[in-house]
């Protein structure tokens, strides 16, 4: 065989599993596979999924999610593994991932921080786009705490579009008892999923932010309208009296009746305040929905 035939034929081949013990990134333009119309149909219907829980709580939208990523991209919750990881503020003032929704064999493990510099997730949002890792968890030692051999985890950002601030990623992996290879077709998927979701998760978020809004500005209002009361009966009952006495009465009778006036004015006048402020912050979040 010539060296020509030689290239050519090594070209064809698929990228070799970085040896164990070693980590590293993959390079997802080799792993390019055609759209299959099968593809194309069990994408559809798993968006149809995430799009019945919009109207749920954000989490079971997340779950919707993870469900979608190892049922399209993985190979099963027996060696597959998705997770969703929020980025936060961390106490000392750096950032930090949050493990938010989980399947798989980690589902147990929600709520376990990285950080951001030392972070499968972080590597991704700092590169933009999506990225594959051969066995993170020799990096990364929180992915081994569940004794668990990721062959593969493919990192895409949860972002509800390209010029959104990413709220965090979302991920799967592979692991034993089959050692599979993601391929092209599973990024566009996973990024498609992906983006619905945060969009639709953004969405479910300020609407739930919207109606603990609602809550808090009716509670204001019943609070203020039993505070108000008080001050309306002072008002009312000192200007009646004022009207009975309005000869006879001293001048300091009539003096103190008009400082109780007064002290009511203020305190509706208060109340008052509070109630547009409330209106205020209810037409912000409002405003956030549109």
């Amino acid at each position: 065989m010539s060296a020509r035939e030689r290239s050519s034929s090594n070209s064809s081949r698929p990228p070799r599993p970085t040896p164990r013990g070693r980590t590293s990134e993959i390079a997802i333009a080799g792993r390019e596979s055609p759209v299959s119309a099968s593809a194309e149909s069990r994408e559809n219907k798993a968006l149809q999924k995430i799009a019945a829980t919009s109207g749920a709580e954000p989490y079971a939208i997340l779950q919707g999610l993870l469900g979608a990523a190892v049922e399209l991209c993985g190979r099963g919750p027996d060696c597959s593994t998705a997770g969703v990881s929020f980025i936060e503020r961390a106490a000392d003032g750096g950032e930090q991932f949050r493990w938010v929704a989980m399947a798989g064999c980690v589902s147990d493990h929600i709520g376990v921080t990285s950080r951001r510099d030392f972070s499968h997730c972080g590597e991704c949002l700092d590169k933009g786009g999506p990225i594959l890792f051969s066995r993170p968890d020799l990096k990364y030692d929180y992915l081994s705490a569940g004794g668990i051999e990721f062959t593969e985890m493919l990192v895409v950002p949860f972002a509800p579009s390209l010029g959104h601030q990413p709220l965090g990623t979302a991920w799967v992996a592979s692991h034993p008892p089959r050692r599979y290879h993601f391929e092209g077709e599973d990024v566009r998927l996973m990024e498609s999923i992906a983006r619905f979701s945060a969009s639709a998760y953004s969405l479910a978020a300020a609407r739930d932010e919207a109606d603990e809004v609602k809550r808090q500005q009716q509670g204001i209002v019943a609070a203020m309208s039993r505070e108000m009361r008080a001050p309306l009966n002072t008002i009312a009952a000192s200007a009646y009296l004022l009207s009975l006495g309005a000869e006879s009465s001293s001048v300091t009778d009539r003096a103190a009746h008009l400082r109780r006036i007064d002290k009511s004015v203020e305190l509706l006048l208060a109340g008052v305040n509070v109630l547009a402020e409330s209106s205020g912050a209810s037409s912000t979040t409002s405003s956030r929905l549109a």
